[in-house]
Formats: structure tokens, sequence, C-alpha cells
């Protein structure tokens, strides 16, 4: 599997593993000093291709590696928005993964890609994670998808700790569809 041997030459530079990722990569930007992007993207590429032959939850699972670690240029996600045939089990992967920066990702697809469920997906989201940017991005998207329904989630993070959410929150309620 070339996607796995690729992470595996990332994990090894970034000094870290999918499981530590999460928790020490700080406030990212660093991954785009990688030197190896192009084997990874094309490794990337190939696995799309075959979860659009069979879906395999392991090939899967590293496509979600390849997505959060990607979250500065975005082109894995061009990549499953362009080229994954069926996003659906995907995508529930993805927001079901430890991944925070995948799952803001995720969140951005949604609002971009008619994926059966993705009203409820990005409901999942925004309930189910601590994370204030995946609330925030995955508020956007819900915007877009069903705005009246935004508008009454909104509702509730006027009073959030997080500013910027608050502010997504404020300009999503005075946006006029």
């Amino acid at each position: 599997m070339l996607l796995e041997t690729e992470l595996a030459k990332f994990w090894e530079w970034a000094g870290m593993t999918p499981d530590t990722y999460p928790e020490n990569r700080g406030l990212g930007e660093w991954e785009t000093e990688y030197t190896d992007w192009e084997a990874l993207y094309k490794a990337a590429k190939e696995v799309v291709g075959q979860l659009n032959t069979e879906f395999n939850h392991d090939l899967a699972q590293q496509l979600v590696y390849a997505l959060a670690i990607d979250n500065e240029s975005g082109q894995v996600l061009a990549m499953i928005e362009g080229k994954l045939e069926s996003k659906l089990r995907f995508v529930k992967k993805a927001v079901n993964s430890n991944q925070p920066q995948a799952k803001w990702q995720i969140a951005e697809l949604l609002g971009n890609v008619d994926v059966e469920n993705r009203e409820q997906l990005l409901l999942n989201l925004i309930n189910r994670n601590d994370d204030k940017y995946i609330k925030r991005r995955a508020l956007m998207s819900l915007s877009k998808v069903n705005h009246p329904k935004a508008v009454e989630v909104a509702q509730t993070f006027l009073k959030d700790t997080d500013p910027f959410l608050k502010l997504v929150s404020k300009e999503i309620i005075k946006k006029k569809v």
C-alpha cells in the first residue's frame, strides 16, 4: 500500500503518529515544509481510485490521515471532492475519526457537495465536537445547506466563550437568504 508507506515517511519526518498528531501539531502550517508532498498526493489519488472500485476501511482511514495532514493546501480535499464517486462512507469515516483537521475539512466538503444526510452529518459535527473550529466550519456549511436551521443553531452560540464562533453565529443570523 503506497499511501501507507508515504504516510509512514511523513509521520517519521514529523516525529509523530496519527494518534499524537491532533494534540501535538500546535498551530500547524509546519506541515507545508514537508518535502515529499507530491509522492503523498500521488498515493492519495491512487487510494481514491481504489475506493471508487471497492470501499476498504483501512484505505479510507489512510485517506483520512492524508486529509488531516494536508489541511493547509487542501489538495487531498479537492481530490476527494472531485474524484471520489461515493462520498458518504468516507465522510462518515472522517466524521468519526480522531482527526480534527480532517473533520473541519469534511464540514467544508459537506457545504459544497450533496451527500446523503449531510444536514445531519453537519449537525453531528457541531454537537459532538468540543473543537470550536470544527463547530464554526460545520455551522458555515450548514448555512449553505439549510439556512433557517443554521440560524436556529447559531442562536445557541451567541454567548459562547469563543469570539470567532460568536462572530460566525452573528453573521449567519443577520444574513438574508
